[in-house]
């Protein structure tokens, strides 16, 4: 259960970040706008004075999820870090960020909000053609990616991977989660692709992550 919010917050605030919190653990369709303003101790029409619907909130929670996505992938490629530093860092923060996303909401979103899905995955495709193909020009550049690799190919690729297998039709029938999928798919994309030196870094780099978050 997700906890109750200071009421020190604005109105609006409290509600979206409740909301959020039971979208991504329990999915959108089990919430309903009598459980939001129970639990948040407002009125129903405090909630509408908001939201002209849960469909509103759900797509206001999920602008400000691509808005937070956009602004810190701008942040890693405008760093003065280098490739493989940046790959390291996109790694863990994309984990982080699919593994928000539970099962239960993915596979609501695609049943009962198929255009706030849609909305996500045109803006996954565009994230990973912009961004992606900024880092592996950078890693070609301080020759830390092999130069015969087509930059083109590998793009098409990797989005290929994402695009077929992180989505709610195929994740609800295997044990791996979202977050599983995606480190998977980048683990063996990113290793295929990389120099023995920077294999070896971004490994190093890693395991320090790991050692300190253990």
């Amino acid at each position: 259960m997700a906890k109750r919010r200071s009421f020190r917050e604005p109105v609006k605030e409290r509600i979206l970040t409740f909301a959020s919190e039971r979208f991504f653990q329990e999915g959108f369709s089990k919430v309903s706008v009598d459980d939001l303003a129970s639990e948040l101790v407002i009125s129903k029409k405090t909630f509408y004075r908001f939201f002209g619907s849960k469909e509103d909130l759900l797509i206001q929670i999920m602008d400000r999820l691509v808005a937070g996505v956009r602004a810190r992938f701008i942040k890693i490629l405008d760093s003065d870090r280098d490739f493989v530093e940046k790959l390291a860092e996109v790694m863990t923060f994309l984990g982080q960020e699919v593994g928000r996303l539970g099962k239960p909401l993915q596979a609501d979103l695609q049943r009962h909000a198929p255009d706030v899905w849609k909305r996500i995955e045109n803006f996954r495709r565009e994230r990973i053609t912009q961004n992606f193909s900024l880092l592996l020009e950078q890693g070609m550049e301080e020759g830390f990616v092999r130069k015969d690799v087509n930059k083109k190919i590998a793009l098409l690729s990797f989005l290929g991977a994402v695009e077929n297998i992180i989505r709610p039709s195929v994740l609800v029938n295997e044990s791996f989660s979202a977050r599983e999928a995606l480190q998977g798919i980048m683990a063996i994309f990113f290793h295929g692709i990389l120099t023995e030196e920077a294999e070896s870094k971004l490994n190093d780099i890693q395991d320090n992550r790991l050692s300190h978050s253990s």
